[in-house]
């Protein structure tokens, strides 16, 4: 019988978690699933999770309809508005607008197990109401003195796989479309659209943060804040100067990389004059749907499934004390968003649910919540940039090392040879996005010392020390962290929250290595010149550990003002051209440049990661491209081959850019085009016509000239059904069987349907077939089959030849 500790109880469809009632998420204190948990303390500030004191009103329109480039279909352009009622004395109202991600497009209310990907819906589907499915956020922000609008994207849904990007640049240019639209409501609406704030979920997420990277500060309104929930990054790209929170849920079970996290991660080293904050906020026992109404089991109006999908009773399952409920996590969600929404608009009591400082609110419960930051002013130094290792001590060992991960051969380099791929800051080998140095450092006994001295003093004067540090699976990290001035002096000090740092939930496969924070008050230092600090130092506690730094910074106490600044963009194009001939006869190398334009101005150098990839060898790069202050164009060089042979259709090689410093990307995707110009070369084909039983059937064909590519040929029956048509009888069982023909042998070939391909390399001019008949005793009259013959190069229609096998006496 079925273990029902396992099993999702659903009704017709619908899992019945919904309805039950809310839980306490940890177990009792003596629970040891609760050792490890980080210590929190109270947000000191109201709960932006509780709805505000106005009355709200609810609308909807549409406007025309959005064509979209490498669209077939226009995109509808719908909005959901929630604002606080017209007579609300509210003041300005910051503009939040909501961009939702990918879900199934079109349902059937009559039949759940019914759905189509056919865009308009029509005929008895109706529009999955993804738009919908972020009312309730929207509801108490507009509570809260907000006006809320949610988008429509299910066009974009519908088509987004024929886009290389994913759809990002559609749904960036709805969302332009719309904030165009508002421009004429906001004087009536009391809209402050200097204060416009994207909230995107999952595929929206990249759109919400294309859009901010695109609207240059000349528009009529100004992003002032993003929050990104459970977000695609597709494009390893960020919004430099657009304060960012991204929302990372643990146990995401469609973006499961989290690679939401890049939004962060790069902004460090793209603008180093970027002081927006970015925010990464792990949620532990969230999923990628239930941020979404419309996306979740229960209250959905069109059929939805919980994104986790595996065993209920293992980690992030349902039926385990570490997974949310869906309205646990959505009331998680609206803490976070509220949060946000009111840090970019001036709230900043809010900013210690961002920051790493692990302060929480009633409304998230025991939801365990972290979260770290770069940006917002902090001074930050980098392993292996402006901070290299001191000489360790004790049990320690300590090194650079990449933020890669590989399954195969041990390369000392990697921060974790012979591992599986550990997300979200690392890369798995082979892939080749950026790589970025962590600092690692492990220990056998209490007392062991290493750490980090740094080019530049760190000034923690009036400022905290914070380290993002990843602890490995499964065990607790016990530290201290010593500080040194240039002086020699040092003090030992406690983290704040304790010495502890405890790993994050094993889950198998899914288990993520994310950087939680470190927090140090330097304040408590004794004899240490807290301006002029040189080093800082991991002290090991007892039972050893393993841990990586991914950077480490002085955090001001108050949030630094963003500069009114727009970083230069890439846009990288297209490119076809003629293959051409070599000087000679041998094939030679060439090289194509693919053009870029930048938009806005470049002040500084910048450099970007290219990163080819095609048909041929040669085609595979990865190189850097340096950008020059004031360039506004250049060019990928990108190599082909050229020949004398025909290459078949035309070659392309794609191509992305990726930002390392002092740029961003927003048409991130390339792509050359070849077009061969050698002829194609004849094939000949020869057919025995007559052979006696017991001698093969020999169909041979032969290219005039060698091509550029494997080739095939296709030989079928295709005619003989009456009583002198070649039988199955008439050929050798033993290579009937190797066709994969048995049964019934006697019957006509052409109703068996044996089909012969052979294939050969291009450098091979000859590929040739046999089939063997039988010989047998008795008299037959002559028997024929007409054949019908393919080519994987000439095309047109198949040409045919009749063959006639005669009686052997």
């Amino acid at each position: 019988m079925p273990d029902p500790a396992r099993l999702d109880v659903a009704l017709s469809g619908d899992h019945l978690e919904e309805s039950r009632p809310a839980r306490s998420f940890r177990a009792p204190l003596d629970d040891p699933a609760l050792k490890g948990l980080p210590s929190t303390h109270p947000l000191l500030a109201p709960d932006p999770g509780v709805a505000g004191p106005h009355a709200t009103s609810t609308s909807d329109y549409e406007l025309p309809r959005l064509k979209v480039p490498g669209l077939v279909e226009p995109i509808e352009m719908v909005g959901h508005v929630v604002e606080p009622v017209a007579d609300a004395d509210t003041g300005n109202r910051p503009l939040v607008l909501f961009i939702p991600g990918r879900h199934a497009v079109c349902y059937d209310p009559d039949d759940p197990q019914a759905v189509s990907t056919r865009w308009p819906c029509t005929g008895r589907f109706d529009e999955v109401p993804t738009h919908l499915g972020h009312h309730y956020l929207q509801q108490v922000l507009a509570s809260q003195g907000h006006t809320t609008v949610s988008v429509g994207v299910n066009g974009v849904n519908a088509q987004d796989d024929a886009l290389g990007d994913g759809g990002a640049d559609a749904r960036a240019r709805v969302v332009l479309r719309h904030l165009d639209h508002w421009v004429g409501l906001a004087r009536d609406r009391q809209v402050d659209l200097d204060q416009v704030i994207l909230v995107g979920h999952s595929r929206g997420g990249e759109g919400a943060s294309r859009a901010a990277t695109r609207i240059p500060l000349s528009a009529p309104y100004r992003v002032a804040g993003q929050v990104l929930l459970a977000p695609t990054n597709f494009a390893t790209n960020t919004a430099p100067y657009v304060p960012t929170v991204t929302v990372l849920p643990y146990c995401d079970g469609d973006v499961a990389d989290l690679q939401g996290q890049l939004y962060t991660d790069t902004s460090r080293d793209v603008m180093t004059d970027d002081t927006s904050l970015k925010s990464s906020v792990l949620v532990m026992g969230a999923n990628h749907n239930f941020f979404n109404t419309e996306w979740t089991p229960g209250v959905s109006a069109a059929p939805s499934v919980d994104d986790w999908g595996g065993p209920a009773d293992q980690p992030c399952g349902r039926r385990t004390p570490e997974r949310l409920t869906a309205p646990e996590q959505r009331a998680v969600g609206t803490v976070y968003v509220a949060g946000a929404v009111g840090l970019f608009t001036g709230q900043v009591e809010h900013l210690p649910l961002f920051d790493g400082s692990a302060a929480t609110t009633p409304s998230v419960g025991d939801a365990d919540v972290r979260s770290h930051a770069i940006g917002g002013g902090r001074d930050v130094r980098r392993p292996g940039i402006e901070a290299t290792p001191t000489t360790s001590s004790g049990s320690a060992r300590a090194r650079l090392c990449t933020g890669r991960v590989n399954s195969g051969q041990v390369r000392i380099e990697d921060c974790l040879p012979r591992a599986r791929a550990v997300t979200p800051h690392w890369v798995a080998y082979g892939a080749r996005t950026p790589r970025r140095m962590f600092w690692e450092m492990t220990w056998s006994r209490s007392g062991a010392v290493a750490g980090l001295r740094f080019d530049q003093p760190l000034d923690l004067d009036s400022a905290r020390l914070e380290m993002r540090t990843m602890v490995a699976p499964g065990i607790a990290a016990e530290l201290r962290v010593r500080i040194t001035d240039g002086a020699g002096e040092s003090d030992t000090l406690l983290p704040m929250g304790g010495s502890s740092l405890p790993p994050l939930m094993a889950a198998g496969s899914a288990t993520k290595m994310w950087a939680q924070s470190v927090l140090v008050d330097a304040s408590a230092a004794r004899g240490v010149d807290l301006s002029d600090i040189r080093s800082v130092e991991i002290v090991g506690g007892a039972g050893g550990g393993r841990l990586w730094v991914a950077d480490l910074a002085a955090a001001p106490l108050t949030l630094a003002s963003v500069p009114a600044i727009r970083a230069p963009q890439i846009h990288l194009g297209e490119l076809t051209i003629a293959e051409g001939d070599p000087s000679g006869d041998r094939p030679t190398m060439r090289t194509a440049r693919v053009p870029f334009a930048i938009t806005g101005t470049v002040t500084r150098p910048g450099r970007l990661l290219v990163v080819t990839d095609g048909l041929q060898p040669e085609s595979k790069q990865r190189f850097t491209v340096e950008i020059a202050p004031g360039q506004t164009t250049g060019s990928i060089p990108v190599r082909y081959r050229v020949d004398r042979l025909d290459s078949g259709p035309a070659g392309a090689s794609y191509m992305a850019v990726w930002p390392l410093r002092g740029l961003a990307t927003d048409d991130y995707l390339g792509n050359l085009v070849v077009r061969d110009d050698d002829p194609t070369p004849a094939v000949r084909l020869h057919v025995t016509r007559s052979v006696r039983e017991g001698q093969p059937i020999v169909m041979t064909a032969r290219l005039v000239e060698p091509v550029g590519y494997e080739w095939r040929v296709t030989f079928e029956f295709v005619g003989g059904h009456g009583p002198r048509a070649l039988r199955g009888t008439d050929l050798r069982r033993r290579w009937l069987r190797r066709q994969g023909i048995t049964g019934d042998l006697d019957r006509p070939l052409s109703r068996l349907g044996v089909s012969l391909t052979g294939s050969a390399p291009g450098s091979r001019r000859t590929i040739r077939i046999e089939i063997p008949t039988r010989r047998d005793r008795a008299a037959d009259p002559p028997k024929r089959v007409t054949i019908a013959y393919f080519d994987s190069i000439g095309g047109g229609p198949p040409r045919r030849s009749t063959v006639v096998v005669r009686d052997r006496r």
